[in-house]
């Protein structure tokens, strides 16, 4: 096992206590997902900052209209073609069950959460989401039944070999650590590799840039043109409860999901047509 004591700071979910474990729990109800996602793991260093912004999206987020807009968002025409594989001659039935399962969670919770951080990055960039739009109704919160518990492999503790593979994607992604999906789908480290080996060619491609651009700017006009609730935190509400460096730490934080995003959801429907 390597330590290498690498990646971004965050906050479990198992290390979460008190206030923040009752946000967790609702952002898991809320996203209807059974998985806290990196973006509020990382702003969890800023508690407050996140229980406000949290609940400033969190009724929006139960909305008809933005379940509608991350539908939108999802699926991307990609044009890389992904590989025939038999995957029944590397897992049982089970198992690849399970992948799709857990393919379908982040392409499903990845739209939810680039609304999300638009939102925030525009409020922060004093364009604050006014509201007012028509809700449609409200969704029920709470995890969709059949979702599979989501396990993370740490970068830390792991082999040498799923260490080097999720490595090599953070350093092609020109990332900081990587992803809740890809750190998910290392569990699976057959699927993850071979779909890896095919995928790499085709990020920052010029097609995968244009789509990664268009994403970025749709989800920015569907919070303003779809949100039934205002987002309106910025820098005035957190010049009360932190120094310059720590709002630039949170900006930049939302700012570099807000360009991530969009990359996870084209590679997510990748992964998606990889299992079948």
């Amino acid at each position: 096992m390597l330590n290498t004591d690498y990646g971004v700071p965050e906050v479990y979910e198992q290390e979460a206590k008190e206030n923040l474990e009752e946000i967790y729990q609702d952002i898991q109800a809320v996203l209807k997902v059974p998985v806290v996602n990196f973006i509020f793991r990382t702003l969890a260093l800023y508690e407050t900052f996140l229980g406000t912004a949290w609940t400033q999206v969190r009724s929006n987020m139960l909305t008809f209209e933005m379940e509608k807009a991350a539908e939108s968002l999802r699926y991307p025409d990609i044009s890389v073609n992904t590989p025939e594989i038999n995957w029944e001659k590397v897992y049982d039935l089970s198992t690849i069950e399970q992948i799709r399962r857990v393919v379908f969670t982040f392409n499903y919770v990845n739209p939810k959460l680039l609304l999300i951080a638009s939102a925030w990055a525009e409020s922060l960039g004093n364009r604050p989401v006014e509201g007012g739009k028509n809700d449609g109704g409200f969704l029920i919160p709470g995890v969709t039944p059949g979702l599979p518990d989501i396990r993370l492999v740490d970068m830390n503790y792991t082999t040498p070999y799923i260490q080097s593979l999720l490595m090599d994607i953070v350093k092609k992604h020109h990332a900081y650590d990587a992803a809740s999906d890809y750190r998910s789908l290392a569990n699976y480290p057959t699927f993850l590799a071979k779909s890896w080996e095919n995928l790499k060619p085709y990020v920052g491609s010029d097609e995968y840039k244009l789509l990664g651009a268009d994403l970025k700017k749709r989800s920015i006009e569907l919070v303003h043109e779809r949100m039934a609730f205002p987002v309106t935190i910025d820098t005035n509400f957190l010049n009360q409860f932190y120094s310059p460096e720590d709002i630039a730490g949170i900006m930049g934080i939302t700012s570099m999901f807000q360009n991530l995003l969009p990359d996870l959801i084209i590679e997510g429907e990748f992964f998606r047509r990889m299992i079948g």
